[in-house]
């Protein structure tokens, strides 16, 4: 079954449906969904695709989020702070 049958079938027994316990169910997962960030990795033997877990994909958004509004440091920069602590 392809995606957009899988589409068709789901709504189709969505309508057909009176239960409100169900669709209200439904309705929760809908809402509480994100989506997961696919990271193709390298072909080696075989073919991987790494899913991100929610803890992962919200540290790697909020990584971006840091970056983006500046708050970082460069490579260098850390380097040497690394450097300043370790002769403390």
């Amino acid at each position: 079954m392809n995606l957009a049958e899988l589409k068709l079938e789901l709504i189709a027994k969505i309508i057909a449906t009176n239960d409100l316990i169900l669709l209200n169910r439904i309705k929760e997962i809908m809402d509480s969904y994100e989506p997961i960030a696919v990271v193709n990795e390298p072909t080696l033997a075989y073919e991987k695709t790494r899913f991100f877990s929610t803890e992962e994909q919200r540290r790697i958004n909020l990584a971006i989020q840091q970056y983006e509004n500046g708050e970082c440091i460069s490579d260098e920069e850390a380097q040497k702070e690394i450097q300043e602590w370790l002769e403390d």
